[in-house]
């Protein structure tokens, strides 16, 4: 294929060009033949192919590769194209909280060693005894789309959750990409993780949390609208995210908060955290 014709249909699914230097990187490999059968399969109508599209493109940018190489990486591009493909958002942010060197970035090491990406005896030995904090979960909208992590707090290390939202992409077809890159995210204080648990199990109608993030310009805002639940995330500057939570959906987020709230309390059971939430809700004033 050409590179124009390359450049076109990663276009066409907003993806990023990739230089001619990337495209050699890939030529004679399988990963190289893969890429070019989902080029050809999306522009043919196969929007399902994008996420390997993305995956590919994403796994040889100069920043990921770098990070990689410091880290004694010797995988082979086919290696890491079908681990990125394969494991998708969890790869690319275990690579992101190394690079910024946060709190995750231990834990990302190890979970890079466990799938054979990153080799080296003192890898194991440097992660932390608690489990790797990267499940998350996506909730899809027409406009926006949330994404539900659990997380910790960095000043005394609690287990709580983020909520990042992502506006919708124009131009995004019958399958639609959200700009999860510019996503707003508001992390949870403990005490707001059990409110977001009161308002989930219908005992208290709305919530607003205002105040996150280092400038102190985000808010999350949550009702409770009987046939759904109505999430808006809020940063100065710029549009807001909005998206309606189904009932199905919104159990995956009580699951999660239970599981980080017993986490910060393994003395406690599930149901002395709901005599708990009870009783907070009975003396709020939006209930």
């Amino acid at each position: 294929m050409k590179l124009s014709e390359i450049t076109a249909i990663l276009a066409d699914a907003s993806l990023p060009a990739l230089a001619r230097e990337q495209l050699l990187e890939l030529a004679g490999t399988q990963a190289g033949k893969q890429f070019q059968g989902a080029l050809l399969a999306f522009a043919d109508g196969d929007h399902g192919r994008r996420d390997e599209l993305e995956a590919t493109v994403r796994v040889l940018h100069p920043n990921v590769r770098d990070v990689l190489r410091r880290l004694g990486s010797n995988s082979t591009v086919d290696q890491l194209v079908a681990a990125a493909c394969r494991e998708q958002r969890r790869f690319f942010d275990a690579v992101d909280a190394i690079a910024d060197k946060t709190v995750r970035s231990s834990s990302a090491r190890t979970y890079l060693a466990d799938i054979g990406i990153v080799t080296g005896p003192n890898l194991t030995a440097q992660a932390p005894a608690a489990d790797p904090p990267y499940y998350n979960f996506s909730i899809y909208g027409s406009a926006a789309a949330l994404c539900i992590a659990e997380a910790t707090t960095r000043s005394d290390r609690k287990h709580t959750i983020n909520v990042e939202g992502a506006i919708a992409l124009p131009g995004g077809g019958v399958r639609k990409t959200f700009d999860w890159p510019n996503k707003i995210v508001v992390q949870l204080t403990v005490q707001e993780a059990y409110e977001l648990l009161a308002l989930l199990e219908n005992k208290i109608r709305s919530l607003r949390f205002d105040g996150h993030g280092r400038e102190h310009n985000k808010s999350l805002q949550i009702e409770f609208q009987d046939s759904h639940y109505f999430f808006r995330l809020i940063q100065r500057g710029r549009a807001a995210v909005a998206v309606p939570v189904r009932a199905v959906d919104s159990l995956q987020i009580v699951s999660l908060l239970y599981r980080q709230l017993l986490r910060n309390e393994p003395h406690l059971r599930i149901d002395d955290l709901r005599l708990m939430v009870d009783r907070m809700a009975t003396m709020s004033p939006t209930r």
